[in-house]
């Protein structure tokens, strides 16, 4: 049995107060198949803080030429980017911090009656880390259009070389998001000057 295979996550989420309780058409739709709910995009942008998700241990960057994607490589997530926790505000404010100044970790290990190890997982929003977190950051903001899916995330002046994230999300649900920048570069190939594009594309996952 791989270590992995011995553990057994555990998720706990502690929903936004005032939040996802009462029905807000701005958050949730019904869903048409008897009285349940369907997040809007905004819903799910509020639901949880995000992090890089690291079980996929990297975020892929592709090349295109003439539309046609000529490269796909996976990069490691920088120490940086596997610290960093954000939470978009419904006022358009980006709360955020850093997972080395959690006073307790969100994620303990439990054990269970078989012998097994259960990894648990509570995520909480900062509202409800005043005494869990030493410091949470308040200078964002965010902007949002839900026709394009075209999102920006900034992080305002800081001292950590956080640079605005500018792009689209690719997909979006309850605690997730596909980001997907896209910038073009010149480069020269035999004496000729060629436009590319590429893509980076991050997964984002509740923290």
């Amino acid at each position: 049995m791989t270590t992995l295979s011995k553990y057994i996550l555990v998720l706990f989420i502690f929903p936004l107060t005032g939040c996802f309780n009462n029905y807000d058409p701005e958050l949730e739709t019904p869903d048409g198949h008897g009285g349940g709910y369907n997040l809007t995009p905004l819903g799910c942008l509020l639901y949880t803080p995000l992090t890089c998700n690291e079980n996929n241990k990297a975020f892929n960057v592709q090349i295109f030429k003439d539309d046609k994607e000529i490269s796909s490589v996976g990069f490691p997530y920088s120490d940086l980017q596997k610290e960093l926790v954000f939470e978009l505000q419904r006022n358009g404010a980006v709360h955020y911090w850093f997972k080395k100044d959690y006073l307790k970790s969100p994620i303990d290990t439990i054990d269970i009656l078989d012998g097994q190890k259960s990894l648990s997982h509570t995520i909480y929003h900062g509202d409800q880390l005043k005494d869990k977190l030493k410091y949470i950051y308040t200078t964002g903001k965010w902007t949002a259009n839900f026709k394009d899916s075209t999102l920006t995330i900034d992080f305002g002046q800081n001292d950590f070389s956080l640079l605005p994230l500018k792009g689209k999300y690719t997909s979006l649900g309850a605690g997730h998001m596909s980001f997907q920048q896209t910038e073009s570069f010149d480069s020269l190939i035999n004496g000729k000057r060629e436009t590319f594009k590429k893509n980076i594309n991050t997964y984002y996952e509740g923290y």
